[in-house]
């Protein structure tokens, strides 16, 4: 289904919400801007690759990782709508199907199985009734009736049916994932029970994933998931999750992506993660080179990023200053999110068009100082004065942090590092990158 290009919004009404960030692009959004040459790598292109030339039937587990608000998410989800006719590509969020905060296999899988039934249920495709029937008798024995006791399970029988005719499976890992997201008693019990039976429970759910393939082979088609947001949750829960736990992920019977934080790609607690995934590392939008001065502009960036601004608000209407458009791509450090949330910003901080270069400054004079306070509580500095000067990351754990925190960036093209440009305008930052030289006495 084609979707209706919109207007470039020409009000601060409409430009305060073409600009939200926080809904990233569908697959076939004509505000998408491709900004894969302004990267110098497609990476995207490459996992597409990789699973169109997968062989039929065996399963592909691949990690897709950049720095938050590189655009990661709208890419999937184009990568998504690419593959359709090979794959069916069932989308979640990890932030908002399981804690958001912290969570283990047992939650995942559970997650997986609510999420495919009910893609596979509503798309009238629905999963072999046997495989239900025995995946549900084994959760409700050995997790319900054992852990939580034959009252709860007759309270979810009884709720089963009554919301415009949810089957008892359905409600039944409805019951489940929601307990999984709340800390109680019933959720340690029920996850203690899940522990005892690693085994067991991949079984289950490998059955329910061999249903989906049943029922996809008929449409020549296979099962891929895509698990967005892992990057919003530390590298050490990545870590114990997707590394630690990397066997009972290669012995899940289903093609899947994952978006770990950069940090773990980079710097592994246990072993590197490229043993249990192919991986793909996409970078920021790169709009100078590593050796050439912070103030200047080369090759395609620049003009890739205020395309995509572009097409979500008029620039002659809104932003007609081109030193005005300039100083807003140069503080995104070529992270598409950075330049929407600084433009978002710059329209809420006026009343009246067009926005004027000493506008946009005070808005990144209060950015800037938000970063620098960020700075100093956390003890950043040296390290990001040591990426500012080497364009590399050092062995200090902060170097992570900081990734990790958008405050640097990883740029293609040699393959190097920089700090968030706004750093480089803070005094203490720019005191440590360039020392002031020794007076020389004048000659008599």
């Amino acid at each position: 289904m084609s979707i209706t290009r919109p207007e470039p919004a020409k009000t601060l009404r409409d430009a305060t919400a073409a600009l939200n960030f926080e809904a990233p692009l569908e697959s076939g959004d004509p505000r998408w801007q491709d900004l894969s040459e302004a990267r110098g790598d497609d990476a995207t292109l490459r996992l597409r690759r990789l699973f169109e030339r997968q062989p039929a039937g065996q399963p592909l587990h691949a990690v897709f990782s950049s720095h938050r608000g590189a655009g990661k998410t709208t890419e999937l989800k184009r990568f998504a709508h690419d593959l359709r006719t090979q794959y069916l590509c069932v989308y979640l969020e990890a932030n908002v199907e399981l804690d958001a905060v912290e969570f283990a296999m047992e939650d995942l899988l559970l997650v997986l199985v609510r999420v495919v039934e009910q893609v596979m249920r509503e798309r009238k495709t629905p999963l072999p009734a046997k495989r239900l029937t025995d995946v549900e008798r084994w959760f409700t024995e050995t997790v319900i009736t054992q852990t939580l006791g034959q009252t709860y399970e007759a309270e979810i029988r009884a709720g089963a049916g009554t919301k415009g005719g949810l089957p008892f499976f359905a409600e039944l890992f409805a019951k489940l994932t929601s307990l999984f997201k709340v800390s109680s008693e019933h959720r340690e019990q029920v996850k203690s029970t899940l522990r005892r039976y690693p085994g067991e429970l991949t079984r289950q759910v490998n059955s329910l994933f061999s249903g989906a393939a049943e029922v996809l082979s008929r449409e020549q088609r296979e099962l891929l998931i895509l698990i967005d947001n892992m990057d919003r949750y530390s590298p050490k829960l990545n870590d114990e999750l997707l590394v630690r736990d990397g066997d009972r992920f290669r012995q899940l019977g289903c093609s899947l992506i994952v978006t770990p934080p950069i940090g773990l790609i980079l710097r592994p607690e246990s072993q590197s993660i490229d043993a249990i995934f192919k991986s793909e590392l996409m970078p920021t939008v790169r709009l100078r080179t590593k050796n050439e001065p912070y103030a200047s502009f080369s090759g395609p960036g620049h003009d890739a990023l205020l395309a995509a601004l572009g097409r979500r608000i008029d620039l002659d209407t809104l932003l007609p200053d081109d030193e005005a458009r300039d100083r807003l791509v140069w503080a995104s450090g070529g992270a598409i999110r950075e330049l929407l949330e600084l433009a978002h910003d710059a329209v809420l901080d006026v009343d009246r068009l067009p926005i004027t270069l000493p506008q946009v400054e005070r808005v990144l004079e209060r950015r800037r100082q938000k970063v620098r306070d960020r700075i100093d509580v956390n003890g950043w500095l040296e390290p990001l004065v040591a990426i500012g000067r080497t364009k590399r990351l050092t062995e200090d754990p902060k170097c992570l942090d900081v990734l990790f925190q958008r405050l640097a960036f990883h740029y293609d093209g040699e393959v190097w590092y920089d700090v968030h440009p706004l750093i480089t305008e803070i005094p203490d930052f720019h005191a440590r990158f360039s020392p002031p030289r020794r007076n020389r006495k004048k000659r008599g």
